[in-house]
């Protein structure tokens, strides 16, 4: 397992490669990974058992990223399937910049299971993490991460992000965990 951590301005996004090292837990998790679109809000009292596998691992990678893992609870869990690109695919959402506060996402994490990315075939699908949606910091206003199959990679869900369209033959498929924050800081009303 090979740990790299990403120091994106003032926030630390956690990459591991070769996160699973058993192999029959990545043969069921691909094979339980094509479907024909993404699965938006997976029931995660339901899971597999190898995505309720894949979930406490992620979570043991994630207990160590936050000061106060016991205050989050899983918000969503989703089965991400990216078919090669071509123009029906301009309207996906996943292409635009979004965070994923509006989910709930408080944490992010994302698994890629498969993809036909090696270092010798480039095919596009990356994760693009913005420090801002302006050009003022250009070149340096974002990282991209490429979609290397058995990669983890942790970051806020208040950053915004997007995925770069995908070219590879066959589907790039992923697992998506957002936890949310149990009890917020609860700020007063401000009165004027």
């Amino acid at each position: 397992m090979k740990h790299n951590k990403l120091n994106l301005w003032t926030t630390a996004v956690h990459v591991i490669d070769d996160f699973i090292s058993d192999d029959e837990h990545l043969k069921q998790l691909s094979a339980e990974s094509i479907v024909d679109t993404t699965i938006e809000g997976q029931d995660h009292k339901n899971l597999t058992p190898a995505q309720d596998l894949l979930y406490k691992q992620v979570s043991n990678v994630v207990l160590n990223y936050c000061i106060d893992f016991n205050n989050l609870e899983l918000n969503d869990m989703q089965k991400g399937c990216l078919y090669k690109y071509d123009s029906t695919m301009v309207g996906n959402h996943l292409y635009e910049p979004h965070h994923d506060i509006g989910e709930k996402g408080f944490l992010t994490a994302i698994y890629y299971i498969n993809s036909d990315y090696t270092e010798d075939n480039w095919v596009g699908g990356e994760l693009t993490i913005y420090k801002q949606l302006t050009f003022a910091d250009y070149p340096e206003n974002s990282i991209n991460i490429l979609p290397k199959q058995n990669r983890l990679i942790v970051f806020p869900g208040y950053m915004i992000h997007r995925v770069k369209p995908y070219f590879g033959d066959n589907p790039r498929t992923s697992m998506v965990i957002g936890w949310a924050v149990k009890d917020g800081v609860q700020t007063p009303a401000m009165i004027i």
